[in-house]
């Protein structure tokens, strides 16, 4: 009874300072709190170990996979858990570049699926080709979905969900930014946005050609560090562009490429962004600064906050830049040690508090 009393005293005491807080510290004469829902968004980080796999899920239910990892990863790892979520066709696959740790399970899972015909749409990719037995499988099992994709081509997912393209085979929007043959260079690179919820994708882009990307990168909430976190990639250029408050490292243990470099991971804690790994990798950013989640885990969003939960990660939900900027004309509800914002509303002579999401 002691512990209720001293919980209720401490919400009392908690929403009486809020309601002071206020900016009119106008008089509340109805009070309640109504909640606002929304449809989700969900970003699964497949741990495939030392390679890329994402799935992406619009509020729709269409969906965009994203590599699939190494050869076997496919059948192994990647096919079991799109089934698992009842997945039996994928609206789009997303090929970022055709080293073999990013395309080498996608044929797998496309002929695990039932073949090309359970491709809804399109398979994107670069264009060209490419010397490799993970590349003719992939070219082979997508058939006539395959297409090239360029820059400032979006994908469209509905209900505010794109995938704006801004790199592919080494062209910019403005024109080639890189023309060697260094095959990370030429990833696909991308932001996927929905309402004000945004997450760059790098593919395994490195610095010949990150610095020609500042100019249509911008600020986000989700990094996808691109090429494992190696030293030759997430220049401090593009993280002073990107400043993303969460950044997330797809490697397996006991690579042997040293990914992913600690010199990375201090540049991405510099930037105040909070790492998540799904294994450890060559390295391991420093307590209460990361976490390796040994294992899949996901981002849920409703686009204007976002959960990552998952594997052995402790489960946060954070708010979008833009939601956290629109605090400063509201305030915070302080239940005990929750902070949760509020908005202020007139409705005739009542005022209530409206939870953000």
């Amino acid at each position: 009874m002691k512990n209720i009393r001293l919980i209720f005293r401490t919400v009392s005491i908690s929403l009486v300072f809020s309601v002071v807080f206020t900016a009119s510290c106008q008089r509340l004469t109805n009070f309640k709190i109504i909640p606002e829902k929304s449809k989700l968004l969900e970003i699964h980080v497949i741990n495939v170990g030392q390679g890329d796999c994402f799935l992406i899920i619009a509020p729709t239910g269409k969906n965009v996979l994203i590599d699939a990892g190494n050869t076997g990863k496919g059948t192994e790892i990647v096919l079991p858990y799109l089934k698992d979520l009842g997945i039996t066709s994928v609206d789009y696959i997303v090929a970022t570049h055709y080293h073999s740790d990013h395309i080498g399970g996608l044929d797998e899972v496309v002929n695990g699926l039932g073949g090309s015909s359970h491709i809804v749409n399109e398979a994107f990719d670069r264009g060209g080709i490419y010397n490799s037995d993970a590349f003719r499988d992939f070219a082979i099992a997508v058939g006539d979905k395959r297409k090239t994709i360029f820059p400032g081509q979006t994908i469209d997912l509905g209900d505010e969900v794109i995938l704006r393209c801004i790199a592919s085979d080494g062209n910019v929007m403005s024109g080639k930014a890189y023309f060697g043959k260094e095959e990370n260079a030429l990833s696909v690179v991308f932001i996927l946005s929905f309402h004000s919820f945004e997450m760059y994708f790098g593919g395994d882009s490195n610095s010949f050609v990150e610095p020609s990307l500042i100019q249509y990168a911008r600020d986000v909430d989700v990094y996808k560090v691109s090429h494992h976190g190696s030293a030759t990639s997430s220049t401090q250029q593009l993280l002073d562009c990107l400043k993303p408050e969460v950044s997330v490292i797809a490697v397996g243990n006991g690579n042997t490429y040293g990914h992913p470099d600690i010199g990375t991971l201090s540049k991405l804690i510099s930037v105040n962004s909070y790492v998540y790994q799904t294994e450890s990798g060559a390295a391991i950013p420093p307590n209460e600064k990361g976490e390796v989640s040994n294992g899949s885990f996901k981002i849920v969003t409703d686009g204007d906050s976002y959960t990552i939960s998952g594997g052995s990660l402790i489960a946060l939900t954070r708010f979008t830049d833009e939601k956290r900027a629109s605090f400063k004309n509201n305030g915070l509800l302080m239940l005990g040690r929750f902070h949760l914002p509020i908005g202020f509303e007139a409705e005739g002579s009542s005022y209530f508090l409206r939870l953000l999401n």
